[in-house]
């Protein structure tokens, strides 16, 4: 059993994969007995809406409180975090462009009795402030607990240095660690709630959901294409005067084993191992790469958007203004805190449907493509990581030009 655990953490997005297939090899082979496998697919998204507010929380405010006092080590240590916020602003708002424009889920015709359209009023802004410390955990409020959680995180940071803020960051750090476990547990169990779900749902939809996932598939590769071959090489050629194809090809071992790993925290020391090599200084590249693993996630700054987005227009809802700016703040927070685990990007899914009371479905249509997502997201992860951190040595001249130009 142990074994098939092992081969589970190593090769999550393929378990996927495979019971994607065999979710829609069930849809066609039970025709209506397929309702039989719903309660499978409920337990699995019941199990994750049970974790969310407690994920969110100690994700993002662990992550908060170590970034923050992480800073203060070096002058240049909070210039790349800059660079990280930047980098994952774009990619969020590349995401929201995308989406605009491709309108995912535009036409499957689902139901909600949860979703509210959002408009953009002074009692928006209030609501989305907690009225007390408990009660939005307790309520499995998302987005008041992804504001209560930034509060906490800064809080602190601002602490003055001691015992008892070395105390409160261990806790933090602690508690996450235990969710993160419990959510690792918890995607044991995913393959088996992911293909109920398939099958479930493309029983139902059919034609109409392979036209729109392909349509959130377009709308995420050409978001990636801009973010990779636009922002990241004339972020390298403007800002950091690197050459941004001579930058890539001396990359290119860390991306294949980004590719085939599809894990950040694997591809670390291969990632690290190219920076130096490219002769970025040891120091900044010790900080910046592994600080990135967790902190800047710009695949996720372009997915969030697009998951919602795929969940409103399927609904038969376009986002409003205000409901943009919300995807900004969150695109933004949990590509911060994102959980570092198999299946992260599935837990964060769960996350958005529920914050924005969205049909379930929507979770099986993600994991339907998740495999795609996983090989090309993490590449472009270790790159942002790789490139912000460049930037920086760049202009504090610590960058040796002999090693990055041969």
């Amino acid at each position: 059993m142990s074994s098939v655990f092992r081969y589970m953490n190593q090769h999550f997005a393929l378990c996927l994969f495979g019971a994607v297939i065999v979710g829609i090899v069930l849809s066609f082979v039970m025709g209506e007995q397929v309702v039989l496998l719903k309660p499978l697919g409920t337990i699995f998204t019941r199990l994750l809406v049970m974790i969310v507010p407690v994920l969110v929380f100690f994700s993002i405010a662990s992550s908060f409180a170590n970034i923050g006092d992480a800073t203060r080590m070096k002058r240049w240590a909070g210039k790349i975090i800059g660079w990280f916020v930047l980098s994952m602003l774009i990619a969020t708002f590349l995401g929201i462009a995308m989406g605009l424009l491709f309108k995912p889920g535009l036409g499957i015709e689902l139901h909600s009795a949860d979703f509210k359209v959002t408009e953009i009023t002074v009692d928006m802004f209030i609501d989305w402030l907690p009225k007390n410390f408990l009660g939005c955990i307790a309520e499995g409020n998302t987005i008041q607990i992804v504001f209560l959680s930034i509060f906490v995180g800064i809080a602190v940071v601002m602490m003055p240095d001691g015992k008892s803020k070395t105390f409160l960051t261990n806790i933090l750090s602690s508690s996450e660690d235990l969710i993160l476990q419990i959510v690792k547990g918890i995607m044991y169990y995913a393959p088996i709630g992911v293909a109920a779900l398939m099958a479930t749902s493309i029983g139902e939809l059919k034609g109409a959901f392979v036209t729109q996932m392909g349509s959130f598939l377009a709308a995420y590769s050409i978001a990636f294409v801009l973010q990779v071959a636009i922002v990241y090489f004339l972020l390298l050629y403007v800002v950091g005067k690197i050459n941004p194809f001579r930058f890539t090809r001396k990359m290119f071992p860390a991306l294949i084993t980004a590719f085939t790993t599809t894990s950040s925290a694997a591809t670390l020391p291969v990632n690290l191992r190219c920076v130096k090599e490219m002769g970025v200084d040891k120091e900044m590249t010790d900080f910046g790469l592994p600080l990135g693993v967790t902190f800047n996630m710009d695949s996720m700054g372009i997915e969030i958007p697009l998951y919602i987005m795929l969940g409103m227009y399927a609904v038969g809802t376009a986002p409003t203004i205000g409901q943009l700016f919300l995807f900004v703040i969150m695109g933004i927070a949990f590509s911060i805190g994102c959980a570092g685990v198999p299946g992260g990007g599935l837990a964060i899914a769960v996350i958005l449907v529920n914050a924005f009371g969205l049909p379930t479905e929507v979770v099986a249509w993600i994991a339907a493509v998740f495999f795609y997502l996983d090989i090309t997201g993490t590449p472009m992860n270790i790159w942002g990581d790789a490139v912000c951190t460049a930037i920086v040595a760049s202009k504090e001249g610590k960058i040796d030009w002999d090693k990055m130009n041969s």
